[in-house]
């Protein structure tokens, strides 16, 4: 993976560009470091790269009826490929650390995809939900996450797969069942890409796994888009 080798660092962001509990993620982590040392393969992505693959392929999949099925392969080769260069990400890579998450929009048409960058906080993780949308794709850029998956048995949520992952990319629809997703770690932050296809504004969280039928809606935000702060 080409660029830089420096070991990330986290710096706050005060005054103008907000409060003090905002970070930018710098430059890269030494975990990162590590993974620059395997090669780089002949046909990776850049960032840009990805996101017009992304925009091709779906340009050609309008008026096919594509199922979720036959997406799924699609994205998830685009996304092996991508090379998560971090000198690329360092813009959208905005870090709430009062929040366990931050979710920053990297690229969208609004209509069949949204590109996503999301900073987990050191032990933090998302509450179980659904996906109304087609297909999650996750790449680990930096650290690693832990997914939890779940599926309603019983009127209860029961735990079906446990993984932690520190490299390579992970896939979720409503098909599968539902999950959640963190960061193990209690000494580094984690970084993932996500792609949803299509978009969406809305999901269903659970907190209890011992009452299935009781769910709550969650609206999604952005917390930085297209590099800037959102003004919410």
């Amino acid at each position: 993976m080409p660029g830089n080798n420096a070991p990330c660092h986290i710096t706050a962001c005060t005054g103008a560009q907000g409060p003090s509990f905002v970070t930018k993620i710098r430059a890269r982590t030494d975990n990162q470091v590590d993974h620059d040392r395997a090669p780089r393969r002949a046909d990776a992505l850049t960032l840009e790269e990805l996101v017009e693959a992304i925009e091709k392929e779906l340009k050609q999949m309008e008026g096919t009826n594509m199922t979720p099925h036959c997406k799924r392969p699609v994205f998830h080769k685009l996304l092996e490929r991508y090379d998560g260069d971090m000198q690329d990400l360092e813009r959208f890579a905005f870090a709430d650390t009062s929040k366990n998450y931050t979710r920053n929009l990297i690229s969208t048409d609004n209509e069949t995809y949204a590109l996503i960058l999301i900073v987990w906080n050191k032990g933090k993780y998302s509450p179980i939900h659904d996906h109304p949308c087609d297909g999650c794709w996750v790449k680990v850029i930096d650290g690693a996450i832990n997914e939890v998956q779940y599926r309603e048995e019983k009127g209860k949520l029961v735990e079906i797969s446990n993984l932690v992952l520190d490299h390579g990319v992970t896939y979720m629809n409503d098909s599968i069942g539902l999950h959640k997703i963190g960061n193990p770690s209690d000494v580094v932050d984690a970084i993932t890409v996500h792609l949803y296809s299509p978009p969406y504004d809305k999901c269903r969280i659970w907190f209890d796994t011992n009452n299935a039928a009781k769910s709550s809606v969650a609206f999604s935000y952005y917390f930085s888009e297209f590099g800037e702060r959102a003004d919410y």
